[in-house]
């Protein structure tokens, strides 16, 4: 019986060691830093590239916080996701950012989000892993 016990206590210790080590490759959590802005809207199309400004970064902490920096401002924020959405907000704050996550990669996120819906005008934001 105890042999039975110290294999089975085995098993579950390998399994959540190999489990614990694998790579999250589709997770939102890590540093990305924002590469490109392309505007839609029924006036047509325009593309921001935002390697041209000092580098904006977007921290996804694993407590569900976010840290947008961009050398000069760093704001901390809370977030998310479900249902393949973002949903960020600051504490204590009435409004909610929603984008929907159009791709996420172990190397790249794409961010969807409707700035206005008259013109229906979107925003695709483009981001790439850093750490």
């Amino acid at each position: 019986m105890k042999s039975k016990f110290k294999f089975a206590l085995v098993i579950l210790i390998i399994s959540l060691s190999i489990f614990s080590c694998q790579k999250k490759d589709n997770t939102i959590v890590g540093k990305w830093q924002h590469l490109l802005i392309i505007g839609q809207s029924n006036l047509g199309t325009d593309t921001l590239d935002m390697t041209q400004y000092p580098p904006t970064y977007n921290t996804f902490r694993e407590d569900s916080t976010l840290l947008v920096t961009n050398g000069e401002q760093e704001v901390n924020v809370r977030y998310f996701v479900r249902e393949n959405r973002l949903y960020s907000f600051a504490l204590g704050a009435i409004d909610t950012s929603i984008m929907e996550i159009a791709k996420l990669t172990s190397k790249e996120l794409i961010l969807k989000v409707m700035i206005d819906h008259q013109d229906q005008r979107e925003e695709s934001l483009y981001y790439k892993r850093i750490e």
